[in-house]
Order: structure tokens, then C-alpha cells, then sequence
């Protein structure tokens, strides 16, 4: 066999090639294939050692190995379609796999040998051109027929094609990208009016409806502008029921992709609670199967360098919430007194959507807002300005990607207060839970028979009271926990809210403090305090309607936009299955009920980033990082069909009109677009 091996053996390269062939040739043969790859090793090592930079990362190669095995060897990712590991040629004929290699030259990877001192670059602008040129060439001469072939899923070339996105371009249409968090591309519409539905009776935003009559009629923008312009609070439930593409996420994995492959920074992850809950149906798992463990692997398995857990930042959030807000003792001590330090009732500020909704339909609000930011956005800034500086790194060496259950944490992240002093952003990227799927099949990463293994120290603790806020009613369960025992002096007497769990629209409860020293000695013994949970934005209005009305009066409110919470939100997996919230709800409690610290306070990894670098909740350096403010934005958006009287032509009439007056002013400040120049 060995001498088999040594015969075809005329470079480094061909000594790993013909391994591939040999696997064929040894089965049912006593040499072992260990054996034979030592034997093709040791051979390898005879030839001298030279040194490349891959992407500015140096590595040390035999000679003659190709730039392809060389940038493998650095990690980076080279496309090719013409090479095969169980192939002894490498023919260059497919011209995927060009790279740069000083000077602006473009070399076939695959037919080019490294040299000492070369310098490869495997993602310029002009290599990803030149990649997408070859395979728009390819995809023009190749038959439109991938919906009935029986390679689909399951194709190379396919997989390419969505990998780079290369699309038609016979024809242009209708094609809105104007919200950084979801796109409409109508020309893929069946018209079926889930998502009008949806939106309409739902979410009750009715920003989306059926535009023209008859064969005419088909979804939309109701006011038919562009939907940054729109009241669209970029839930992305309309995403989560369209059977087609026509409303999707803004997507960003082959960004991530980029970035993972390239290896230009340090790659960290961070993943909210409800995802270890649903990631498991993108690859064929039950509803509410619980995949951590093995998430966690999957993650590592894509290239992320670090993998944190947004659950140790929701912690974060809860005690933070004690300055002035109502996760503190001392803040329910006060409410209880009867002159709480804001206005009541104080709202939740976890869920961008439901911040959105606010900014631009009812921007009187906001003074009710916590100032606290989200757990996602308290984790970009941990992590850019206490844990990039503990690793001798600077903000900007790192990139942070956000695996979401929704989409407006796209726009979260746009936003220009959540950027440091330098303009940069402290999150990244964002994707969907979606988008995560889509990752792990284009990388064939087989997540569910992966071995668990766990996130990373210090920003990958965390307690039960975390992992409820992927449920509706978790945050304000877990911020009872705290609270109640901070301001009662013990714990509750059971740890479990269960008027706040559920998926009920609209859930109220009222605890009392109990008659004991530390109350009595406050002042407060037998005070009650009232909280509320709405979840989904249709609910959310009926709520606000009541208090607005002076129908109901409470201390605390949780809005999450989507029905049962961040387990329901628009990014999570497409299912047919009417209990499947039901299930991940389920889950969320389970994985609460299986940790051995259940409340925020106790997690020792929050005590110590006090103790080291944040001094204590609500701080300088605290509010500096983790609070933020809000903005009254509704000036810069137009009118919704519902604000103008209903869904009759006269409204019709008076948004497209208000839609045209705004589209004037726009033009008055910045110039037509439309005009020639």
C-alpha cells in the first residue's frame, strides 16, 4: 500500500489528494488508514518549509503545496468547484477559487503553488467580484430548474449561488430594502394575505394591506412608501407566516460568513435565551427541544473564536434595573411610599419592537421607558470595553454577532446611540434564528449528534431568572425575584410567578410584602405593588388603551411585541404547529427550573464585573455603557390607515396624500432622487 501511495507521490499536495482515493482502496485491506496517513505525512515532511500570509495571518506550508491547501491551512474560506480531495488533479478550470496575490493579480488557488513571502488575500472587493462574475456566467448557461432536480439541497453549485447571492438579472422590480431589518420583494408574492392578516388583525399595526382591486390587488405598504418611512415597528411577524420569500429578514449570514472565514478579527457570538429553545426545528428537531450544549459546539464548529451568553446580560439588566428602576428593592420601597422617582406606570425596554412602537406612535411614553438598554446591547458594550480590554484588545479588533429570535434587533443595532465615540458599532451583526439554520445546513454542520459543550467564562454565566426573559413575562418574573427580596428582606415564598407565565395576551398580578422587620422598619409592610404583561403588539394597544383611559393603574408593565414573547418573534423557525410557542414556552421554564442559581443577584460572574470594572449598578461608568434614551420619531414617519379613520377609501385616500407631502418635504431637504443629475 505504501508503495501504492509513494508512486503517485510528486508533491505534498498529491500526497493528501491520493489519501482520499487510498480510503476507497483500504477497505477490506489489513493496513489501517492512520497507518497510511503517517506514511503520507512523513513523506510530506521530507520537502522544505516555506512561510505565506493568508489575510495577514502567517503560516508555514511544505513547498509546493497550492494557495487552496495553504489558505485551508490558515483557515480561510476558498470556493472551488473544479477540485476534489479524492481527485489527484487539480485542473483550474472552474475559476471560483481566485484569490489575490500582491499587486491586484488574481491567481487560481487551486493551480497556483505558494511561495515564500507571498501574501494572499482571500476576500477583496475584487476577489468576491470576480467569484460573482464566474458564477453569474455559469448560473446564465445553467437550467432554471433547481425546484424539481433531484440534486437540490443537496448542490454544490447551488450552494454557491446562495452563498454569494447572485440573483437574476433579467429584470428589475419592486424591491424594498429601505428597513435594515426586513425586506419586501413582491415580485415572489402569491398573494395569499397572510401577512396582511397578520399585521392588520394581529399585531394590529396595519401597516401592510391589500393595495388596488381585483386582479390588481396584491400586499403592501398600505400608504405605498417605503417602509422605513412607514409605522412599521420591524417585528417581523409578517415574515414569519409569508410561505414564500417575499417578506424576509435583512439577512447577514454571509456577512457573518465573510467575517468567520476571513478571519480578520476575533469572532465572538453571543445567543439569546429562546434560541436554545427553537434552533432545533431548523434542523428537523420537535418544538421546544432544548439544543444548548450542542448549539454552543455548533457555534464553535462555524469558527467563532469566543461564544457568549446573552443570558449572563439579562442578568446584567435586572440588576441594573435597581437604579432607579423596578428591579430594585429600594425602588419598590419607594413606589410603595407612594413617590416613586418616575413616572408611573414604568415600562420595559428589552424588546426594540415594542421601543420602536413607542418612538413612533406614542412618543408621550417615553419618560415611562426604563433607561436600561437591552441585554443585547448591554453585551456589545461589555464586551467591546471590559472584555476586549482584559484580552489586550482593542473594541474595534473584534467583531460581535447577536443570534436573535427577532428582527428589529437589526435595527437595534443601527441605532446612533448604541455606537461608541468612534462611530462604531458595539454589535456587529445581527441574525435571526432563521438565518442560524440556514448557516448550519450551508456548512453542514450536523448540530443535534454534536457532544454539548459549554459557553465561555466570565460572559457565559448565568442564572434561571435569565433564561426566563425568552418567555413572555420572564423579565418581570425575573425582576420579582430580586426585587421582592431586596425590598421583603426574604425570599418569595414561590420562586414560580404564575400569574405572569403563560400565553395569555394580557396577564396582571399583585404582590404584597409581608410583615416582617425589614418591612417594618421601612415602612411598607402590607404595600402592594401591581404589575402587568402584555405580549404582542395587538394586546400591547389594548393595554396601553386602559391605562391611557385611567381603567387601570399599575406599577411595572412588560410589553414584548411579539404574542408569547421572544419564543413567538419574527425570526424564529416557520411552523405549521399551533402549540409550538406553547412547547418552546415549555422549554424556557425547564431550563429555569434545572439551574442551580435561579435569581440575577446570585450569579457570581455579575458580582464580579461590578467588582472589577463597573463599580456598582447604576454607576458612572454603568450608566455610561448600559442605560441609554429615547426619541420622539414620530415626525419622521407617516400616518398609518388605522390613525386616519379606518381602512375605507376616504383613509386610503388621506395616508396617500400624507404620504405625498412627506415625500415634497423630503424632496425640499435633500433633492428628488428620481431626478437626473
Amino acid at each position: 500500500m505504501e508503495a501504492l501511495v509513494r508512486r503517485g507521490l510528486q508533491s505534498p499536495d498529491q500526497a493528501l489528494r491520493l489519501l482520499g482515493v487510498a480510503r476507497a482502496i483500504c477497505v477490506g485491506l489489513s493496513r489501517s488508514l492512520p497507518a497510511l496517513a503517517a506514511s503520507a505525512e512523513q513523506f510530506a515532511e521530507q520537502y522544505p518549509k516555506l512561510k505565506l500570509k493568508v489575510n495577514g495571518r502567517e503560516v508555514t506550508v511544505p513547498e509546493g503545496t497550492s494557495v487552496l491547501n495553504a489558505c485551508r491551512e490558515a483557515g480561510a474560506y476558498v470556493p472551488t468547484l473544479c477540485t476534489h480531495p479524492r481527485l489527484p488533479t487539480t485542473p483550474g478550470t472552474c475559476r471560483i477559487c481566485m484569490v489575490e496575490t500582491g499587486g491586484g493579480q488574481l491567481k487560481p488557488a487551486c493551480a497556483t503553488p505558494a511561495w515564500e513571502g507571498m501574501e494572499v488575500q482571500t476576500a477583496t472587493d475584487k476577489v468576491q467580484e470576480s467569484i460573482r462574475g464566474v458564477l453569474s456566467l455559469m448560473k446564465a448557461n445553467h437550467p432554471s430548474d433547481c425546484m424539481n432536480c433531484d440534486a437540490s439541497g443537496r448542490c454544490e453549485f447551488q450552494d454557491l449561488i446562495s452563498r454569494y447571492n447572485v440573483k437574476d438579472a433579467d429584470f428589475e422590480h419592486f424591491h424594498d430594502s429601505s428597513s435594515t431589518a426586513l425586506t419586501l420583494d413582491l415580485e415572489k408574492c402569491i398573494k395569499c394575505g397572510r401577512c396582511v392578516t397578520m399585521c392588520g388583525q394581529v399585531q394590529q399595526m396595519n401597516v401592510l394591506g391589500m393595495i388596488n382591486r381585483s386582479r390588481m390587488a396584491h400586499p403592501g405598504v398600505l400608504i405605498e412608501e417605503a417602509l422605513d418611512h412607514s409605522k412599521c415597528i420591524e417585528c417581523g411577524q409578517c415574515s414569519s407566516v409569508c410561505p414564500v420569500g417575499a417578506i424576509v429578514e435583512h439577512s447577514e449570514w454571509r456577512q457573518v460568513l465573510d467575517a468567520l472565514e476571513n478571519k480578520q478579527k476575533v469572532m465572538v457570538v453571543q445567543t439569546a435565551p429562546s434560541v436554545r429553545v427553537s434552533i432545533g426545528e431548523e434542523l428537523g428537531l420537535a418544538p421546544g427541544t432544548v439544543e444548548t450544549g450542542q448549539m454552543v459546539a455548533a457555534q464553535r464548529a462555524l469558527g467563532f473564536d469566543y461564544v457568549f451568553d446573552s443570558d449572563f446580560s439579562a442578568d446584567l439588566t435586572i440588576m441594573e434595573e435597581g437604579e432607579p428602576g423596578w428591579g430594585g428593592g429600594g425602588w419598590w420601597v419607594e413606589c410603595a411610599h407612594g413617590h416613586a422617582p418616575g413616572p408611573l406606570p414604568m415600562f420595559t425596554s428589552c424588546c426594540p419592537a415594542w421601543i420602536n412602537l413607542v418612538e413612533k406612535s406614542y412618543p408621550e411614553l417615553i419618560p415611562h421607558l426604563s433607561s436600561c438598554k437591552s441585554p443585547q446591547m448591554m453585551m456589545g458594550a461589555v464586551v467591546k470595553h471590559y472584555w476586549a480590554k482584559k484580552k489586550g484588545l482593542k473594541p474595534e479588533d473584534v467583531c460581535l454577532v447577536g443570534i436573535m429570535p427577532c428582527t428589529a434587533k437589526k435595527h437595534e443595532t443601527e441605532r446612533k446611540e448604541f455606537r461608541n465615540e468612534n462611530g462604531a458599532y458595539d454589535c456587529d451583526y445581527v441574525i435571526t434564528t432563521r438565518e442560524f439554520g440556514h448557516m448550519l445546513r450551508h456548512k453542514k454542520i450536523p448540530m443535534p449528534s454534536l457532544k454539548p459543550e459549554e459557553f465561555d467564562n466570565p460572559l457565559g454565566e448565568a442564572t434561571g431568572a435569565a433564561a426566563l426573559f425568552g418567555a413572555t413575562g420572564g423579565v418581570m418574573e425575573a425582576a420579582i425575584r430580586t426585587a421582592y427580596e431586596i425590598a421583603a428582606g426574604e425570599p418569595l415564598p414561590k420562586l414560580e410567578v404564575e400569574a405572569v407565565r403563560g400565553v395569555k395576551g394580557v396577564k396582571e398580578a399583585t404582590l404584597t410584602l409581608p410583615a416582617n422587620d425589614t418591612t417594618l422598619k421601612a415602612g411598607v409592610a402590607g404595600k402592594e405593588i401591581r404589575v402587568a404583561v402584555a405580549s404582542g403588539i395587538g394586546n400591547a394597544r389594548h393595554l396601553l388603551q386602559r391605562i391611557q383611559a385611567g381603567e387601570a393603574h399599575y406599577d411595572f408593565v412588560e410589553v414584548m411585541a411579539c404574542p408569547g414573547g421572544c419564543i413567538g418573534g419574527g425570526g424564529q423557525p416557520k411552523t405549521h404547529d399551533p402549540d409550538a410557542v406553547l412547547k418552546r414556552m415549555g422549554a424556557i421554564y425547564q431550563v429555569d427550573k434545572s439551574l442551580a442559581l435561579r435569581k440575577s443577584h446570585e450569579n457570581p460572574s455579575i458580582h464580579k464585573i461590578y467588582a472589577e470594572f463597573l463599580g456598582q449598578p447604576g454607576g458612572e461608568l454603568s450608566h455610561k455603557l448600559l442605560h441609554t434614551h429615547y426619541t420622539d420619531h414620530s415626525v419622521d414617519t407617516l400616518p398609518s390607515v388605522r390613525e386616519l379613520g379606518g381602512s375605507g377609501e376616504v383613509a386610503k385616500r388621506a395616508a396617500l396624500t400624507a404620504a405625498g407631502e412627506m415625500r415634497y418635504k423630503r424632496i425640499a431637504m435633500v433633492g428628488d432622487p428620481s431626478a437626473k443629475r
